[in-house]
């Protein structure tokens, strides 16, 4: 997909032109270190990209915490809408469309908990935030495992997306963890 290419092309460029504050880069150096799921350079190119759309930007960890699971919720949304635009493409067969449909549920179903994930870290409830995120962290592999279920089918029009997703909750899980240890 051209926009899957785009998003990586883009993230690479703010990762290289970041505004030289340590928080983001020193955080995801933390969490990478910790969780061998977490990709340091992913953690640092998309924080780095939220942070420049904030306005204040975080300045301190408790901030960035929050940011992250937002950023996750809001790609959760991004997923919905791209998902709904990929069912109306008709040269998908029935199975790829099934699968297709299920994934939408998947990602439709975890905005709530998403949610309540942002809503619980503001009022310093750490256990139901990483409960809320831990409920949709098997959504990006439970969509794309799906297509190789049918013989010969190898691939899902999801793959980058699914795993931009699945780094997204990483660093949102690995961050709430580091805050339960530190604050």
């Amino acid at each position: 997909m051209k926009f899957a290419s785009y998003l990586v092309i883009f993230l690479i460029f703010l990762f290289h032109c970041s505004n030289g504050s340590n928080l983001i880069p020193q955080s995801c150096k933390e969490a990478s270190k910790h969780d061998p799921n977490l990709s340091y350079d992913f953690c640092v190119a998309s924080l780095e990209e939220a942070s420049s759309k904030c306005h204040p930007p975080p300045t301190n960890f408790e901030d960035l915490v929050g940011m992250s699971i937002q950023l996750t919720e809001s790609n959760v949304t991004n997923m919905v809408s791209i998902i709904s635009n990929l069912l109306e493409n008709k040269s998908f067969d029935q199975y790829t469309k099934a699968c297709l449909k299920d994934c939408f549920d998947l990602y439709s179903d975890s905005l709530s908990a998403l949610d309540d994930a942002v809503v619980a870290f503001k009022s310093k409830d750490l256990d139901t935030a990483a409960i809320n995120l831990s409920a949709t962290f098997d959504n990006s592999v439970t969509c794309e495992d799906q297509f190789k279920d049918k013989k010969g089918e190898t691939s899902s029009p999801l793959t980058m997306e699914n795993r931009v997703y699945f780094q997204l909750n990483v660093i949102s899980l690995a961050f709430i963890q580091m805050f339960r240890q530190h604050y």
